[in-house]
């Protein structure tokens, strides 16, 4: 079957993908009022690293803050080291696949970067805030308290060496791909690459 391919406004898909970020993203549960984490958790998104042509694929919590962007907070372990290698990254996101229903699905290609308390800790505490992981953390602590396996009286030290710990990775774009199916018709991806931005309608 042929397709058509045509040029859109970029700003249009720009508004379109951050969107469908924002809707499936994990977000802040606020302030914890008992232990364990409060995050709202999103939809799937999985997250693809290679080093020396070894591929890894890791699933995590995405979070959005409005931008093309996607952060994603990662404890040290393949993904991290995988990064500090080799920065090229690329992510999926999407929902149950279900042909009798309208959806959407993302991959997103990009450049990762590493944020953390030591490199650039106002950036690293001003998202530890907006996107609710100071707050999550401290229910988790205050959950790991309650089973002993925190010492009650180090509930502060803990908590400041897990911020050690962890990295916010930050995935910016230059390729992103909004594929949009339908149960009765054809299917429609849009492509925002550096600032350009195309549809394609009919087979993928």
């Amino acid at each position: 079957m042929l397709t058509q391919k045509k040029d859109i406004p970029a700003h249009e898909l720009e508004q379109e993908i951050i969107a469908f970020l924002m809707a499936r993203a994990t977000h802040s549960g606020g302030a914890h009022s008992s232990p364990g984490c409060n995050l709202r958790h999103g939809k799937a998104c999985v997250l693809a690293t290679c080093h020396d042509n070894v591929p890894r694929a890791t699933p995590v919590d995405f979070f959005c803050d409005g931008s093309l962007a996607i952060w994603i907070s990662a404890e040290p372990g393949g993904k991290i080291a995988n990064i500090m290698r080799n920065p090229q990254a690329a992510a999926g996101i999407y929902d149950p696949v279900d042909h009798s229903i309208e959806q959407k699905s993302l991959q997103l290609w990009g450049t990762a970067e590493l944020i953390n308390l030591k490199n650039n800790p106002g950036l690293f505490m001003g998202k530890l805030r907006q996107f609710g992981l100071d707050e999550a953390m401290a229910g988790i602590i205050d959950e790991l308290a309650e089973r002993g396996i925190v010492p009650s009286g180090a509930l502060a030290e803990t908590t400041e060496k897990i911020k050690k710990m962890i990295n916010l990775v930050k995935i910016t774009p230059t390729k992103v791909s909004l594929l949009h199916m339908k149960p009765d018709g054809l299917p429609i991806k849009k492509i925002w690459k550096n600032g350009t931005a195309t549809e394609q309608i009919g087979l993928i």
